[in-house]
């Protein structure tokens, strides 16, 4: 399947999992290679375009297909069963664009003109700067962590926005910027997620039109500029109960795509050398037995949860129109940093069954272990904040942390 198979609008969401699931072997060819560039593969960004991923969020309008946010989660957790990494910058390049769909018309026509298959990259954290000038903003500075940044067509970047008159404050925002205005400055070399491409990006006295910017408080409203480009109430979900479900779904593809691989490995895998139980099959051990059940069930509750309170939200929001309240917004949040812990748990059962193998780089499961702890360090999945703040709405306290 490829993008021009199907018409905008009209996209078979069960044609575009299977499709993810096709390229799996691609991107585990490709996985070892990809690490030690520190981006994917030149082939697998143009198959991720090809297949129409980055349409799945986008609206109908700009070419878009507008499905729902579980396709695009299956879409994730098939990429990132074979590959944390691919699954990491598909996520972030499919709700990127959703990202963008709720700036002002005006803007999304710029970003579009030419097609919608547009790779968006972000960096929230206001680290440049910003000055008001004619007509809009003038950026200079340098922002980290843009995933897919060798391949990116589009920059979403945190600002402080300038007021409009003297004596007003600066209030927090985004601008929307060509890459093509933009530099790269090649700093990712991590332990996991090593192949995103996550580097940084730099602009140097970039004009921006004001039509490209949106306060922080807009942004995150569920009532943007932007939702008038939907035909559905895709575009009124709130910005973090979408974009940080697909990061979380990465690290539960890693889960996945590493016992299917250690399953595989244990039917014929023989315990070699002088040690105890030397020839047995490795399966025999009820050690082993245990930590395959032990995943198994990680893999299994963190789906459950994960597909849950994302049918809760779809039926609040596209089916009621609702505005989720603060207590549904941080059962969101607090739902994808804990199924990223599940994944962990999973994980950590698998590597530890692995033996000597599972030390080498190129090791399927050692890199899936890599890459999902790397996830749960993003700064929107830190169970430890996500979890205080739950534990204070509960307890009746406001809770105290990262936006919700």
């Amino acid at each position: 399947m490829t993008s021009s198979d199907t018409e905008p609008g009209h996209a078979d969401g069960d044609a575009l999992i299977a499709a993810a699931r096709a390229l799996a072997p691609t991107l585990r060819t490709d996985a070892e290679s990809a690490e030690k560039a520190r981006r994917i593969s030149p082939r697998v960004d143009a198959a991720i375009r090809e297949a129409g991923f980055l349409r799945i969020l986008l609206p109908r309008r700009f070419g878009g297909y507008e499905l729902d946010l579980e396709t695009a989660i299956n879409v994730i957790l098939e990429l990132s069963a074979a590959c944390g990494s691919t699954g990491w910058v598909a996520s972030c390049g499919i709700s990127h664009q959703w990202m963008v769909a709720q700036f002002p018309l005006a803007c999304q026509e710029e970003i579009w003109a030419d097609g919608p298959d547009k790779l968006v990259v972000t960096s929230f954290p206001a680290t440049g700067n910003c000055e008001r000038v004619d007509g809009g903003f003038r950026i200079d500075g340098r922002w980290r962590y843009a995933s897919g940044c060798d391949y990116a067509d589009v920059a979403l970047l945190g600002v402080a926005l300038p007021p409009a008159q003297d004596g007003g404050r600066a209030v927090p925002g985004f601008v929307v910027v060509p890459m093509s205005d933009c530099g790269m400055e090649e700093d990712w070399d991590t332990m996991g997620l090593a192949a995103t491409g996550s580097h940084a990006v730099v602009a140097d006295n970039v004009f921006v039109p004001d039509h490209r910017s949106l306060p922080a408080d807009v942004f995150v409203s569920t009532d943007t500029p932007g939702t008038l480009a939907f035909e559905t109430n895709l575009g009124r979900y709130p910005v973090f109960s979408l974009g940080a479900h697909g990061l979380s779904a990465t690290a539960v593809g890693c889960l996945q795509g590493a016992l299917d691989h250690f399953v595989a490995l244990l039917a014929d895998w023989r315990v070699r050398g002088s040690g105890v139980g030397a020839g047995a099959r490795v399966a025999e051990f009820p050690a082993i037995q245990m930590r395959v059940g032990h995943a198994a069930m990680a893999l299994k509750a963190a789906k459950a949860l994960m597909f849950s309170q994302i049918e809760d939200t779809r039926r609040a929001v596209i089916d009621r129109a609702a505005q989720l309240d603060r207590g549904a917004r941080l059962e969101n949040r607090v739902v994808q940093a804990y199924v990223v812990q599940l994944a962990l748990q999973g994980l950590d059962a698998l590597w530890g069954a692995t033996g000597a193998t599972g030390i080498h780089h190129a090791e399927p499961v050692q890199r899936a272990w890599r890459d999902a702890h790397a996830v749960s360090h993003h700064a929107f999945l830190n169970w430890d904040v996500h979890a205080a703040m739950y534990g204070q709405a509960r307890l009746g306290l406001e809770p105290r942390g990262a936006p919700y």
